[in-house]
């Protein structure tokens, strides 16, 4: 292994996180020290254990020390970018002023027509020169004034946002999720209200996409109390589902019921019933949802039970 394999090092772990990747085993509250691709060293708290890559590295939340953060390089990338603003701002101004084309600042009357072949015609050309470089400079840099500043609000925009990389993302994310779901529910439960036709596939996929940055913050920075709750409750949630998919395996197998997406599938499933005697010559079936047919004088039968 060589030396700059031996030290801790980042690793980036998903969007906007980076975690630490050490050769040996920490415990949650330690400090160590890791080291950037550029040869800087950083003291960060341990928090969490995620597991092992494959080539052997252990891999641990943490934060730095010194309280640097996504929020904190925002700020410093926002003043940064506003003084780059600035500056481009000065010299647009101070390439105006030389673009001035003034009697007082020329001395040539305002107006005057260049004198060919008088001597004033070699300065009055440079000064026209002169001038049209310099008010070219000034579009320049308050072009680059207004790019900097656009970039800049980009990122004060940013130092107000919390993302996974922060311990605080974890009580963010658990509001999200409420308020998601209650979006969700109100859609659901109130089509009228819904403002076009996928406000609630949108308001579905929301639920899913907090949902899993919440388990990603869980892992990150959650308790091991609080990782082993909701470990069980998925355990208790997996079970229940399968539980109720046997219920309505049985339950279909029990009134006869068969899949069909589409006319022919339609057609062969009914040709099965009315070979197996279920159904006579002229009875009807019903769909339930997704593709779920039951003979329609079972059907009150097999939702009661369901």
């Amino acid at each position: 292994m060589s030396t700059s394999e031996k030290l801790n090092s980042y690793s980036k772990f998903c969007a906007n996180v980076f975690v630490a990747k050490c050769t040996e085993k920490h415990e949650k509250g330690e400090t160590i020290v890791l080291t950037t691709k550029y040869g800087k060293e950083h003291e960060n708290l341990v928090h969490n254990y995620l597991g092992k890559t494959r080539d052997g590295f252990f891999l641990y939340s943490i934060t730095r020390c010194d309280g640097y953060n996504h929020q904190e390089r925002a700020k410093a990338k926002a003043e940064r970018l506003n003084g780059y603003a600035d500056n481009a701002g000065k010299r647009s101004n101070e390439a105006y002023k030389k673009a001035d084309m003034s009697e007082s600042a020329t001395g040539i009357p305002f107006g005057q027509p260049i004198l060919v072949g008088h001597h004033s015609e070699r300065r009055h050309r440079k000064t026209i020169e002169r001038a049209s470089r310099a008010m070219d400079k000034t579009v320049e840099e308050n072009r680059k004034a207004e790019e900097y500043k656009a970039r800049a609000e980009y990122w004060e925009a940013r130092a107000n946002k919390i993302n996974l990389s922060q311990p605080e993302s974890l009580e963010f994310y658990e509001y999200k999720l409420e308020t998601a779901k209650a979006k969700h529910k109100f859609y659901k439960d109130n089509p009228e209200k819904r403002e076009h036709s996928y406000s609630l596939t949108y308001a579905n996929k929301e639920v899913k996409e907090t949902q899993k940055n919440l388990d990603l913050a869980v892992k990150l920075w959650g308790s091991e109390e609080v990782i082993n709750q909701i470990a069980e409750e998925k355990q208790t949630a997996a079970e229940a589902k399968a539980k109720k998919s046997k219920k309505s395996d049985a339950l279909i197998k029990k009134y006869n019921g068969f899949f069909a997406f589409n006319n022919d599938q339609l057609k062969k499933g009914y040709a099965k019933l009315k070979e197996a005697g279920h159904v006579e010559e002229g009875e009807k079936v019903t769909h339930i949802k997704h593709g779920l047919y039951i003979p329609s004088k079972h059907k009150d039968a097999f939702i009661k039970e369901l």
